[in-house]
């Protein structure tokens, strides 16, 4: 009796921390921050979108100037989804570019310019 109470001591712990060495290899977290690389628009949010667009979720919630960068936010999302970008300049209409992206989990920074009359998105 007291060989298995000695040996699930010496177990327990090691089958304990198996959830957290998962996520070593495994990162289902993901991390953004975003840069706005425009001259003269500005940056309101960051959504992700459901797969019919009827529904959505802020991931970056925040006005980010020209030249500035969001603050870093994190999300359990992994795979392929529908992003809303929405934008304008202080005086204008809010516009919105909606794409696909991959996300795979990790740190991602993003930096997005506008190059003739699209939006360019460059991972870095």
């Amino acid at each position: 009796m007291r060989k298995i109470f000695a040996l699930s001591f010496l177990l327990l712990p090691a089958l304990s921390m198996t959830g957290c060495l998962s996520h070593w290899f495994m990162d289902t977290e993901s991390r953004l921050q975003v840069e706005n690389g425009m001259e003269d628009m500005t940056i309101y949010s960051l959504d992700v979108l459901s797969e019919d667009s009827s529904t959505y979720e802020k991931w970056i919630d925040e006005s980010i100037e020209p030249g500035d960068r969001s603050h870093v936010a994190a999300a359990d999302w992994v795979g392929e989804f529908n992003i809303r970008l929405r934008y304008g300049k202080a005086d204008g209409d809010t516009l919105q570019n909606i794409r696909k992206m991959e996300i795979s989990g990790g740190s991602m920074y993003l930096k997005i310019t506008a190059e003739d009359d699209s939006l360019v998105y460059t991972f870095k």
